[in-house]
């Protein structure tokens, strides 16, 4: 009963927080802005209006950035602390620990390109899985093995290490397949049923994290021999099938409008390529994906963790979305191509 009354404590309580998201809709409208100072004026009072001083700052992308990832940061930090103790925190933890996986990703990459240290640039958050500050002070690529609590992440890192090809995309896409890999053990640890709305949408973010890799790896060339083998034993076998057989992104996405589940998101993304020419909407057309099979599933569970879960991909969304307002403008982008981008899939 207390394991039952605690959980509905915290979903209750996320319900709260969730109320003080920004409406999507709000942020499409800012597209339309005339200038810095108003959309200035219309992030103040949000939870990101701190971390800017000045219109001059949306300007920054380093700042834009940065105030993006401390917003998700603090609300998951204030999730972890009303879930201390419970399963709970040990998913919310799971969930965020991306951004340490991107700062191992930078540690890894400093250490093989030689960068000094003081070059390094992480991430602004706290570690959530992966004390990232004291790997930071690793002065070469064998300390930091030595220096890994994870023996499956300092296996991964050495036998890249050993190989003879040392291809650097693979072992960038291998800290995501890392990534998935302790989503789906964090999920069977806290044995919830394979058709349980957390189960559900758990799978459901790591199929849209898997589709987001190779789209941005059919668009950057990245050879078929290494996707099979950093994906491998993954469940969405037909995704990975249709990767492995095609040799450039046109040709995956003609391949993907014939499967249902993904062809919006083909028709999306071809389409946006076209009218904005930067691969940095691929990223973008995935995330409204993963938001909106988010919403859906979580309505089916929302006194579940699935809502809280939902949470925090709907915080990332929001981020995402005033991004790509920002950086759209920044980027001359037409404002009805930026409001079309963040329009529901329905529209």
């Amino acid at each position: 009963m207390l394991k039952g009354a605690k959980r509905k404590y915290l979903v209750v309580r996320t319900h709260g927080l969730a109320s003080h998201l920004v409406d999507p809709e709000d942020v499409r409208s800012w597209v339309f802005l005339e200038d810095e100072r108003a959309l200035f004026d219309k992030l103040a009072p949000t939870a990101y209006g701190s971390f800017f001083e000045g219109p001059e700052d949306l300007l920054d992308v380093s700042k834009v950035e940065e105030a993006c990832l401390r917003v998700n940061s603090i609300r998951a930090r204030r999730l972890i602390s009303l879930s201390r103790g419970t399963p709970v925190e040990g998913l919310v933890r799971t969930f965020m620990s991306k951004y340490d996986i991107e700062n191992l990703r930078r540690i890894v990459f400093s250490l093989l390109f030689g960068g000094r240290k003081e070059e390094l640039r992480l991430l602004p958050v706290e570690h959530y899985v992966i004390d990232v500050e004291k790997l930071s002070k690793a002065d070469r690529f064998e300390t930091l093995l030595e220096m890994l609590e994870d023996k499956g992440l300092a296996k991964l890192l050495s036998s890249w290490l050993s190989s003879s090809d040392r291809d650097l995309t693979e072992i960038d896409l291998a800290l995501d397949r890392y990534y998935m890999d302790r989503l789906a053990a964090q999920l069977r640890a806290m044995k919830v049923g394979r058709r349980s709305p957390t189960s559900v949408l758990l799978y459901s973010y790591i199929e849209n994290m898997l589709l987001r890799d190779l789209l941005k790896s059919k668009y950057l060339g990245i050879r078929n021999d290494v996707l099979s083998r950093v994906f491998s034993r993954l469940p969405f076998r037909k995704l990975l099938e249709i990767a492995t057989k095609t040799e450039d992104l046109n040709e995956f996405l003609d391949e993907l409008v014939n499967l249902a589940p993904y062809r919006p998101v083909s028709i999306e993304i071809g389409g946006a390529i076209k009218e904005v020419g930067e691969p940095w909407v691929i990223e973008h057309v995935v995330a409204k994906k993963t938001y909106i099979d988010s919403l859906r599933i979580a309505l089916k569970g929302s006194m579940t963790e699935a809502y809280i879960l939902m949470y925090l991909i709907s915080s990332e969304w929001e981020s995402q979305s005033i991004k790509t307002v920002l950086l759209g403008r920044m980027s001359g982008v037409n404002p009805e191509v930026l409001y079309n981008l963040l329009a529901p899939p329905a529209e």
